[in-house]
């Protein structure tokens, strides 16, 4: 674009530093395109040479914006290319920093200050089996290679799989306070909250961009529930709304048990582009309920559940897109993963600002 007024180039200013702000900022060097900051600064360059003729004021200002941009740019290309002249070794420690963290937010997200009788513990139990997955990858990894994204990764990855590990154990426990029909009531709560997890992340949705662990893991925790029902009842607990509350948990885990096995059928007999794809579409679903509840909104009067909710839908669309990654190169594929990772990270970023919102609003 030819730019005449100076109304005109602060304009073209603002859409390159967006561009940036949505590529760049708050992004890990090492996934970056450094040649996207080159095109940058090419566009800054040819934006210097249409300001001689403006205003001296003008011109002075956003010369001294350009030249501010450049230097940045230049320096974060540089940054770039010598984080990923490290070597694929390096690309590998990122890639298992980078779910390390992203488990990490997940558990502020479900556990941090909440009351530990409603916790899901398939959930943190889940985490925990990720987290030494983690673990020993990394411990593989550090044999033969080190720096310093692996080694903090490192260090914050045993100290939270302690908490995470005492912290499953402390939920399991708070299930058993209480007398038999508190214990009853909170069980039935439980139950609640997984019906509800199905019908966030599966009811109505594509069976090929559902994450079969999922929903396995809703039939895990709601046997459990079912067992622990029936054991109030050998306790002396003969409450009708326990006995109805076991009925509907066994007709559920029925229903979901087929569900599952028709999860499993329809990626058993579908082809590797036509999995890429639908779970690229499951992405493009969260992208486009986040511009429609957050984008350009009011963060203190942003629903926090809702948000939880998409960032749980994006986290299981990157697992599974993870997964297909390790196991065969697909450009598209590969594509699609490092945009939905950089939109976990900008939502969980979102989420955090909401946080605060709110608190200061109260």
């Amino acid at each position: 674009m030819t730019t005449h007024t100076p109304a005109d180039a602060r304009h073209q200013i603002d859409q390159i530093v967006a561009r940036y702000d949505a590529l760049f900022a708050g992004q890990p060097r090492i996934s970056r395109d450094a040649n996207v900051l080159d095109e940058m600064l090419g566009q800054l360059n040819a934006l210097a040479g249409q300001t001689a003729r403006m205003p001296a004021a003008d011109r002075d200002e956003i010369n001294a914006r350009i030249v501010e941009l450049k230097g940045l740019y230049a320096r974060e290309a540089d940054a770039i290319r010598s984080a990923q002249a490290q070597g694929p070794d390096a690309l590998k420690a990122h890639r298992l920093a980078s779910w390390a963290y992203l488990t990490f937010a997940r558990y502020r997200h479900h556990f941090a200050g909440q009351s530990r009788g409603t916790r899901d513990l398939g959930l943190v139990g889940e985490m925990v089996a990720d987290l030494q997955e983690l673990k020993d990858e990394m411990g593989e990894l550090a044999e033969q290679f080190s720096n310093g994204e692996l080694s903090e990764a490192r260090d914050t990855l045993r100290q939270n799989l302690a908490l995470y590990i005492e912290e499953r154990k402390a939920i399991a426990e708070a299930r058993g306070d209480g007398e038999l029909s508190d214990q009853a009531d909170r069980l039935a709560g439980l139950a609640n909250d997984q019906f509800g997890l199905y019908q966030k992340h599966f009811a109505g949705k594509s069976r090929l961009s559902r994450r079969p662990m999922l929903l396995d893991r809703i039939i895990e925790q709601l046997l459990l529930i079912h067992d622990r029902m029936k054991a109030l009842q050998a306790q002396g607990l003969h409450a009708d709304s326990n006995k109805r509350n076991i009925q509907i948990v066994q007709e559920r885990v029925a229903a979901y048990k087929k569900e599952l096995e028709a999860v499993n059928q329809a990626r058993a007999q579908t082809d590797f582009p036509s999995l890429v794809n639908a779970l690229g579409g499951a992405a493009n679903e969260v992208f486009e309920e986040y511009r429609k509840h957050f984008a350009g909104q009011d963060r203190k009067t942003r629903d926090l559940g809702l948000m939880v909710k998409m960032l749980d839908e994006l986290w299981d669309v990157a697992r599974q897109m993870d997964d297909l990654d390790q196991v065969r190169r697909d450009d598209v594929n590969h594509r699609n993963l490092q945009i939905v990772l950089d939109h976990l990270r900008m939502y969980d970023r979102e989420h955090q600002a909401i946080v605060d919102a709110q608190k200061a609003k109260a």
